[in-house]
């Protein structure tokens, strides 16, 4: 495996020191996209929210630590379980914060059990929008919202990292999917022609 492939592997699920310098990568480089996720969050005092693909548990404990929510988190990776739970241990001890293993496609939650749900560039891996969307649906209440937070594909297609790896869609898929799904679907742009957040409300 070629050094681009690993970095890529890394960003889809983060393993041992790899996964940490990745995930704080990450963190850096996401910053715009945190903050932008966050405002369109709104997050009320008895909001039961997910955070899907939470890598090392920034978001979630940047989010835990403003808001009385309870957070719920899957993740696909052992190592990134590990973390996260060692850095919002006091979130987690108080009962505000409930982590497990899982993806967009297989949450492992209840019915209906989420009001707001966000994921933040991991759609690239998922299986496919529609798995992904069927799965964040059945878990989310009726009128419950989820935030997929992304890079353009032009934004994608121009890091060497990439090439191998990432499903990449331009933003009338990702519209396409939410409606096909039974959502209503609006996009806001975070960086123009960067990034953008797309909203679907059950």
């Amino acid at each position: 495996m070629d050094l681009m492939s690993y970095v890529g592997e890394q960003f889809h699920k983060p393993i041992g020191l790899g996964g940490r310098l990745a995930t704080f990568v990450m963190n850096r480089q996401n910053q715009r996209q945190y903050l932008g996720t966050e405002a369109i969050l709104e997050l009320g005092t008895s909001d039961a929210v997910l955070d899907i693909g939470f890598g090392n548990g920034y978001m979630l404990n940047r989010l835990a630590d403003r808001n009385s929510c309870h957070f719920y988190g899957i993740d696909i990776s052992h190592d990134m379980l590990d973390v996260a739970k060692k850095r919002n241990k006091k979130h987690i001890e108080d009962g505000r914060m409930s982590l497990s293993l899982g993806s967009a496609e297989q949450t492992g939650l209840a019915d209906g059990l989420i009001e707001k749900a966000y994921t933040i560039n991991t759609v690239y891996f998922w299986s496919s929008l529609d798995a992904g969307l069927k799965e964040i649906w059945r878990v989310l209440r009726p009128g419950g919202v989820f935030i997929n937070t992304v890079y353009s594909k032009a934004m994608l297609d121009s890091l060497p990292v990439t090439k191998n790896g990432y499903a990449k869609y331009e933003i009338g898929e990702f519209l396409e999917a939410g409606e096909r799904n039974g959502f209503s679907v609006k996009m806001v742009p975070i960086a123009e022609e960067k990034s953008y957040s797309i909203i679907y409300k059950k």
